[in-house]
């Protein structure tokens, strides 16, 4: 049985990895995450993907 502060690390610890993918998926140097990806994934998932809402700002724009 793990301690609340074992829980917690492991928890923190998952969303570093998590935030850790997405800068990999923004900064792919072939097939960067574009705006109008984001913004699919956000109506498909709010509750994963809504958290980077902060990023469409900056990503840039898929090109046609």
């Amino acid at each position: 049985m793990k301690y609340q502060v074992q829980m917690f690390y492991d928890a923190s610890r998952k969303i570093g990895e998590r935030d850790s993918t997405f800068l990999e998926l923004v900064n792919h140097p072939t097939n960067p995450l574009t705006r109008e990806d984001l913004q699919a994934n956000i109506k498909r998932r709010p509750a994963l993907w809504g958290r980077y809402a902060g990023f469409l700002k900056t990503l840039p724009v898929k090109e046609s």
